[in-house]
């Protein structure tokens, strides 16, 4: 898993790491280089300076590859949607498989989000990105 943070849920995404829930007993690890995972996790909101960074991290990812939009930011901007530099809706740029709601969603929630993202990749059923998304048609 590929973990992309811009923001405060990663505080929560670090206490379902923790000895407390300790989410690699579900067998989620958290890899070195986008080259190695297949889940890419979104936290925080997508600037307009950060899109490309966040492009590049996906393209980098092996089919086939999910990606996770954890908290409201990472799908609305959150309270900064009003924001000139904010992407408003970026699950339109590079749609997500799984939404974590909240802000910031509890641990148990980023574990349950990461239950549903495991059965799709049991199922072999495609990615949303790899269905659509305007990410294809950018350049970065």
């Amino acid at each position: 898993m590929a973990h992309f943070c811009t923001g405060c849920c990663s505080l929560e995404m670090a206490a379902a790491m923790g000895p407390r829930y300790d989410w690699e007993r579900y067998g989620y690890m958290p890899t070195p280089t986008p080259r190695q995972a297949d889940v890419l996790m979104i936290t925080g909101l997508v600037s307009k300076k950060i899109l490309p960074a966040l492009l590049r991290t996906y393209a980098q990812m092996p089919e086939p590859k999910y990606v996770v939009a954890l908290g409201a930011c990472s799908f609305d901007g959150g309270p900064y949607n009003d924001s000139l530099s904010v992407i408003k809706n970026p699950t339109e740029i590079l749609p997500a498989d799984v939404f974590i709601a909240g802000c910031p969603p509890k641990p148990e929630a980023i574990i349950e989000g990461l239950e549903q993202v495991k059965q799709k990749i049991k199922n072999k059923e495609p990615s949303a990105a790899s269905q659509g998304g305007l990410w294809k048609e950018m350049e970065f």
